[in-house]
């Protein structure tokens, strides 16, 4: 009996270690910089230790997106790392049920016309379990109006929200041009597309077409001119 005991005490412990011990608590859902007069985006994401022990991490930077957006970039994680770094040289302590604050990406800008998103992936990994992982990313936007006073930005208005399975109405202000509204999760993930006629003052949908799942979404507007941030909107 005390040998079956032993072997389940055994097995428990191994599950322990190689659970995986580190989850997100915050980060930022999207990190934006007006391309004009910005010269880098920058986001931060906060770690959890939810073991019962005190462990050590390092940072590895896995994946760039290919949009072009990013010049470069780099990351702080125990000290900050250049662009040719993929990953931390030190490790960062995260006590029992502790939360690290020390991560903080970033993305310069290319240049003054910069528009548009891209994503930078990461992996966490405890430095004496590697199969202890954790997969995180962080979205950079860059925006000729981002941080711009509201005058300067687009008008709009959006009835009714929240929605359900009926039609949206989006009131914009016209453009000369063609463009695009962006529907993105919280996540920082752009969900679906809707064009925008040159010279249209409104959109119409129904997010059910889209496939939009009950949630909160933000709403924006897409051209050469630039990015426009518009009103939440509301799925139920």
């Amino acid at each position: 009996m005390l040998k079956i005991l032993s072997s389940l005490f055994v097995i428990f412990l191994s599950l322990q270690i190689s659970g995986q011990s580190l989850v997100i608590d915050s980060k930022d859902s999207i990190a934006c910089v007006n391309s004009v007069v910005g010269q880098q985006a920058e986001g931060h994401i906060a770690m959890k230790n939810i073991s019962s022990l005190s462990k050590d991490y390092y940072l590895v930077r896995r994946k760039v997106g290919l949009t072009g957006l990013v010049d470069s970039n780099y990351f702080c994680w125990d000290l900050c790392y250049p662009t040719w770094a993929s990953q931390s040289q030190g490790n960062v302590t995260v006590g029992a049920g502790s939360i690290a604050y020390d991560f903080s990406g970033y993305a310069y800008v290319r240049d003054t016309d910069a528009v548009g998103q891209d994503t930078i992936w990461y992996t966490a990994i405890n430095a004496a379990d590697t199969s202890d992982t954790l997969q995180i990313y962080m979205v950079y936007c860059f925006s000729k109006t981002f941080d711009l006073p509201d005058n300067a930005k687009d008008y709009s208005s959006i009835f009714p929200n929240p929605v359900g399975n009926e039609l949206l109405n989006i009131a914009l202000s016209p453009l000369d041009i063609s463009s695009e509204l962006l529907i993105i999760d919280l996540r920082g993930i752009v969900v679906s597309r809707v064009s925008i006629a040159p010279s249209a003052d409104h959109v119409s949908f129904n997010p059910f077409d889209h496939r939009l799942m009950p949630g909160l979404y933000s709403l924006q507007r897409n051209s050469s001119l630039g990015n426009w941030n518009l009103e939440k909107l509301i799925v139920r």
